[in-house]
């Protein structure tokens, strides 16, 4: 486990300096950007003219699922439309943290090999702990802002939609917190997975397309609702969250025993 014997300075520098490595790069600001907008804007407007149309026909497929408010129940467009937002669409924004986490990390990590700048940080009388650290806290943070900030955009541009069409607020619901709390749980995991492959791959695009795999496990709670096989409630968040929490102490405890600063080389 990393030591108790840390330079909390040492690590705050190379944070600030990987977050400014990587937000100096073009290539960043597609994922980091255009993913991002995507979600928070586009979807709620889709959502929307997606409830007013097909809304009324899948209703009655959804009447058996309970809704947050007994306000909405009467309106067959907004029951489909709180459906779709938490059941389907909100599983998809907990991809955000992963892909997110990936794309830092991967450029954290793996980038140093890209930009030569390995041998440099390598000569710096820095310990493995407080590189790995520093590493870690370059991609969370930014990670976490981000997706605190888009979950909060989609939120606010989803209700002024609804409440223009429909007259309700439909968000936050608990679950939907649930998911947001869930993002430092995924964010750990990508990173810490970062970690472990960045020593084996020759670069970023590498180590982005093997941490993205964890994506595909996310994917399929949209069809777990869908068809009946869990209900997407506080229940079901609060053991995701507490699977992610064990899986996240296996993982980054992996990473620090296998992690070697000559791995970044």
């Amino acid at each position: 486990m990393i030591g108790i014997d840390i330079d909390i300075g040492k690590v705050i520098a190379i944070a600030v300096k990987d977050i400014k490595e990587v937000f100096s790069s073009i290539s960043i600001y597609g994922p980091m950007i255009g993913v991002p907008s995507f979600f928070a804007l586009a979807l709620p407007v889709l959502t929307y003219y997606v409830s007013v149309y097909a809304g009324p026909t899948l209703a009655g497929k959804l009447s058996s699922i309970a809704v947050t408010s007994s306000s909405i129940v009467s309106t067959s467009g907004l029951v489909f439309i709180s459906f779709f937002t938490v059941n389907v669409l909100g599983p998809i924004f907990m991809t955000m943290p992963i892909l997110t986490a990936s794309v830092i990390a991967a450029d954290s990590f793996a980038g140093e090999k890209e930009r030569k700048t390995a041998e440099a940080l390598l000569s710096t009388p820095v310990k493995a702990s407080e590189l790995l650290l520093g590493k870690i806290l370059a991609s969370f943070i930014p990670t976490l802002l981000l997706t605190i900030f888009v979950f909060g955009v989609y939120g606010f541009v989803t209700n002024a939609i609804v409440y223009n069409g429909f007259g309700a607020y439909i968000l936050p619901t608990l679950p939907w917190l649930m998911m947001l709390l869930s993002s430092p749980f995924l964010a750990l995991a990508t990173i810490g997975f970062v970690v472990l492959v960045s020593a084996h791959v020759r670069g970023t695009k590498e180590a982005q397309q093997i941490s993205t795999l964890l994506v595909l496990p996310i994917l399929v709670i949209p069809f777990m609702s869908v068809l009946g096989i869990a209900n997407l409630d506080v229940t079901f968040f609060a053991l995701l969250i507490l699977v992610l929490a064990f899986l996240d102490v296996i993982i980054i405890y992996i990473s620090v025993k296998t992690f070697r600063k000559e791995g970044i080389l």
